[in-house]
């Protein structure tokens, strides 16, 4: 290596160029006037900043890869992306941590009612007559005394304090329609109605038709009645514990054409306290003969069962299911890769806050990617943000007018020029 020595004099630097763009969406979109708008946490009028400003903050921050509120200094740091959001002063991590401990429930409401304001204008562009959402639960451990963190269902570490949030995907477009951040102590499917009711609010209109997938967890007779009355089709998983009498006692199982070891049934069930049967679809697959001191041998099941109002087959209908694993993988995103429950306070309105900001981060860089960049919107988000947000670059001013310059070397020169071109011809009313 050849000597060098080192100066603290460039200006105007950045390593997250592409957040540019993701600033340029959601000006396009409205989302900073919609959510200055919708937000009823005011500050005084000498404040250095809007509580708008420091939820947008927030989410550039969570893009750039912020994983703790520590890390939001390297933002703040970060002179280049400061000057073209037009932020003269950012706040340390403390203040952060102070202003996200003035939201409450009612203000956590506002937020949910601003996301699902800015993606009513997404969908204005592209949308689909049917969807399909995943609804699903997920554990964030936690170490200390946060409120709310309570022990519950936690299968990695049992007897640690927890939250166990409630979200709900869209599966054609990977965002997160809905979320609620709980205690640790609440099971998988309390508030379940509730909750599929404040997703079908956030529906957009052009939406004709619903198909809701879940696990056994939300193997519940009123969410089924509320799905039912809205003329939706399901899936959903259902829990062995209470049905393992009746597939037993079923004779009329089928082998699958073409599936070694492999039977199927369908049978009609009414669950105790439901107010009617339903269907039902099984598979059952060989895993083990036992045949140790047996005078004939006796096979070993692997069991799988769900409850549909869907007419397809029963293996249809597991494969169907079985499709639902990759909300899982959105799950993963949002709290590995997105920061949703590793940016906390000791609050539990102000953890609730900080978590909607993260899933909106999430939903923000989808949405952009969904309308302007087909190649890059099935990419995960450090994937997407390795090649578009990670990118050096010095912010020149010359007569009044802001260059972003970029490496002449920069190796996706190209993609980035589409994104920039397509960001250039959307338009909202």
């Amino acid at each position: 290596m050849r000597t060098f020595s080192t100066e603290y004099t460039a200006k105007n630097l950045t390593k997250n160029a592409g957040l540019v763009n993701l600033g340029k969406f959601a000006d396009k979109i409205g989302l900073p006037r919609i959510l200055d708008r919708r937000l009823t946490l005011k500050r005084g009028v000498t404040a250095d900043y809007t509580m708008a400003e420091v939820v947008m903050m927030l989410m550039m921050g969570v893009l750039s890869g912020a994983k703790h509120m520590s890390h939001l200094t390297i933002l703040k740091a970060d002179m280049g992306i400061r000057k073209l959001f037009g932020w003269e002063l950012f706040p340390d991590a403390s203040t952060f941590g102070k202003l996200f401990k003035r939201f409450n429930m009612g203000h956590c409401q506002e937020l949910s009612e601003a996301e699902a304001e800015a993606r009513g204008r997404v969908w204005s562009k592209k949308w689909f007559p049917r969807i399909t959402l995943d609804m699903d639960s997920t554990v964030i451990g936690v170490t200390g005394s946060q409120e709310g963190a309570e022990k519950g269902y936690n299968p990695k570490k049992k007897g640690q304090k927890s939250y166990h949030p409630l979200l709900c995907f869209i599966a054609e477009t990977h965002e997160c329609l809905h979320n609620w951040f709980r205690a640790g102590s609440a099971y998988t499917s309390n508030g379940a109605v509730e909750f599929m009711k404040e997703c079908c609010e956030r529906i957009p209109q052009r939406v004709a038709q619903l198909f809701v997938r879940a696990d056994s967890g939300f193997f519940d007779g009123d969410l089924l009645d509320f799905l039912e009355s809205r003329h939706s089709e399901y899936l959903i998983k259902v829990q062995m514990r209470g049905l393992a009498g009746s597939l037993m006692s079923q004779t009329s199982w089928q082998r699958e054409k073409g599936k070694t070891g492999i039977e199927t049934v369908v049978f009609m069930h009414q669950c105790h306290g439901w107010k009617r049967e339903r269907r039902f679809v099984a598979i059952r697959k060989l895993v083990a003969l036992e045949t140790e001191g047996l005078l004939f041998p006796l096979p070993q099941y692997q069991f799988f069962c769900y409850v549909t109002n869907l007419p397809h087959t029963p293996w249809h209908i597991h494969k169907l299911y079985g499709q639902r694993a990759t909300s899982e993988n959105w799950i993963a995103w949002c709290k590995g890769q997105m920061a949703s429950g590793t940016i906390r306070t000791g609050a539990f309105w102000a953890n609730s806050a900080i978590f909607q900001s993260c899933i909106m981060a999430y939903n923000l860089m989808v949405w952009m990617m969904w309308l302007t960049s087909e190649k890059s919107f099935h990419e995960e988000p450090d994937t997407i943000r390795s090649w578009f947000i990670h990118v050096p670059a010095t912010v020149v001013s010359s007569a009044r007018r802001l260059t972003l310059k970029l490496s002449e070397h920069y190796p996706f020169k190209q993609q980035w020029e589409e994104i920039e071109k397509s960001l250039s011809a959307l338009s909202f009313a």
